[in-house]
C-alpha cells in the first residue's frame, strides 16, 4: 500500500501549529508593562502601592454611580425601544444620566488632583484614560 507523503507532512504541519500557536496566544496581551496595571511597571514600588491605593479609593467610592449610571443606560434603551416612545420620558433620563456622569467626572477630576499630589505621572491618551476606565483598555472619544 503506497502512502501519500504530501499528505502526512501536511498534516503534520497543521497539528504542530494549531497545538504551538495557543501557547504564543495564551500569555497577557499587555505589551511594555507585564501585565501590571496600566502601566505602572515604570513606577517605584511606593509609587505603585500608593497609585493602587488610589485607584481602589476611587473604584470603591464611584462603585454606586457606575452603578446607577448602568441602570440609567439600560432604562434609556428600553424607553427607546418601546412601541410608543415617550420622548419627554427618554428626555428626562437622559438629563439623569447627564448628571450621573457630571458626578463622575468630578469624582475623576479629585482622582486625578490626588495622583497629581502623590507625584504619579499621569499616562494614556485620548482613549486610553490610561486603564482607568473599569472596562477594558479603551475608554473611546470624549472619554477623558
Amino acid at each position: 500500500m503506497k502512502r501519500n507523503n504530501n499528505l502526512t507532512l501536511t498534516l503534520l504541519a497543521v497539528a504542530t501549529f494549531t497545538f504551538t500557536s495557543g501557547t504564543a496566544l495564551a500569555g497577557p496581551h499587555h505589551w511594555g508593562n507585564n501585565g501590571d496595571s496600566g502601566g505602572y511597571s515604570q513606577l517605584t514600588d511606593a509609587q505603585q502601592a500608593t497609585a493602587q491605593k488610589l485607584h481602589n479609593d476611587f473604584y470603591n467610592q464611584t462603585s454606586a454611580l457606575r452603578q446607577q449610571l448602568t441602570s440609567k443606560r439600560y432604562e434609556y434603551n428600553a424607553l427607546l425601544t418601546a412601541d410608543k416612545p415617550d420622548s419627554a420620558k427618554i428626555e428626562s433620563v437622559a438629563q439623569e444620566m447627564e448628571t450621573l456622569r457630571q458626578k463622575l467626572d468630578n469624582q475623576r477630576v479629585k482622582f486625578d488632583v490626588a495622583m497629581a499630589q502623590a507625584g504619579i505621572p499621569r499616562h494614556g491618551g485620548m482613549g486610553c484614560q490610561g486603564g482607568y476606565n473599569g472596562g477594558g483598555h479603551m475608554g473611546g472619544m470624549n472619554r477623558w
